[in-house]
């Protein structure tokens, strides 16, 4: 009986075996010593599938990603400089208004009465210093007498001026053109200074501003295009240009303000909202780039498996900058070598490859 289990357990094992021997130069980590064994000793090419990649030669941009909050582009609210009794509301909440719009007028019967004494006065003056004119030509008045006349003119002009100004603060007006918001008083109340009346935006033109890292300062100067996108319309990409950089920098998050302007003409964004921030600040034309699973780090650095003659060639690296999925050769490869992405962990230094599944092509493709 125990033989038999014995013999049972042996033919299993060398079952085992020889599916594993058939199945040797496609086993991870050892594979290829199996290959390079076989290829010496006569039991098989030794050959390692693998998928390649060609090196390219590409337009590399630098983006900074931020999130932004929106800002009007002109805004105000709108207070009275006098207090006074609301005598007639000539605005509906949510208009848009031209520069110079009456929005609101102020009872003003006393202003008034007070307006039509001081033209009176003005009116008598302007005949007295007419009449001392002619009579000063006939020599009938002397010339300082006119010049009395003359000053109490002056004084009858300057005093229906002030009162033309306090009157004019009775009457509320746009002081640009743009959006009115809620309205905050009613017919008949009594407003007095800095009680707030409406709300008063140019949302033409929005301003977005944004934090960036004070080390990319030297690359980020007006002109340059921002993307962004809000969660209230995810399907909407907007584009505007930066206006201005910030003079300082905070010193708590060594970041540097940067404001740019997005057109609005459809009126979707308003001011307080959030967006997420695509800005290109730096390009580089020319710049080698490969996939990253090409890439092997190691203790002394990184490696990548170049195929030269159909057989596997180490090449120490230099990286720069990354981007989803690539990243930039700074030194160790050249442009249109073939590089072995799929398959890396079989490979050994001079090993026989045959390319599986090469992807792309080698030479220049626009940027992302």
């Amino acid at each position: 009986m125990r033989l038999g289990i014995q013999l049972v357990v042996i033919a299993v094992l060398g079952v085992v075996g020889y599916l594993i021997w058939q199945a040797r130069a496609d086993l991870p980590v050892i594979g290829p010593y199996f290959a390079e064994s076989s290829a010496g000793s006569g039991f098989g090419a030794g050959t390692v599938l693998v998928d390649v990649a060609p090196v390219t030669s590409e337009r590399l941009v630098d983006t900074i990603q931020a999130i932004g909050t929106t800002r009007a582009n002109e805004a105000v609210t709108i207070t009275s400089k006098v207090a006074g009794r609301v005598a007639d509301i000539r605005f509906r909440e949510g208009d848009t208004v031209r520069q110079g719009t009456v929005l609101l007028r102020l009872d003003a019967v006393e202003i008034l009465a007070e307006r039509d004494e001081a033209v009176a006065r003005q009116t008598r003056a302007r005949q007295n210093y007419e009449r001392g004119v002619k009579l000063r030509d006939a020599r009938a008045v002397t010339a300082g007498r006119t010049e009395e006349l003359a000053q109490d003119l002056a004084e009858a002009d300057a005093s229906v001026a002030q009162i033309e100004a306090r009157l004019r603060n009775y009457e509320l007006k746009a002081p640009f053109s743009g959006r009115l918001g809620l309205r905050k008083v009613s017919q008949g109340a009594l407003v007095t200074p800095g009680d707030e009346i409406v709300t008063l935006d140019d949302i033409s033109v929005v301003k977005l501003d944004f934090d960036v890292p004070e080390t990319a300062l030297a690359s980020v100067h007006p002109g340059l295009l921002v993307t962004a996108r809000t969660a209230a319309y995810p399907d909407v990409v907007l584009e505007g240009v930066v206006a201005t950089v910030n003079t300082r920098i905070n010193p708590a998050t060594r970041a540097v303000t940067v404001r740019a302007e997005l057109a609005n003409k459809e009126g979707l964004l308003r001011p307080g909202m959030f967006l997420t921030v695509d800005l290109a600040y730096g390009a580089k034309d020319g710049a080698l780039m490969i996939p990253e699973e090409a890439i092997v780090a190691v203790d002394d650095g990184m490696f990548v498996f170049a195929i030269v003659d159909g057989k596997a060639e180490r090449r120490a690296i230099s990286i720069g900058r990354r981007r989803p999925g690539q990243a930039e050769i700074v030194s160790g490869l050249s442009k249109g070598e073939i590089v072995v992405v799929g398959g890396v962990q079989k490979v050994r230094p001079g090993a026989e490859v045959s390319i599986r599944n090469q992807r792309g092509a080698a030479g220049e493709k626009p940027s992302a």
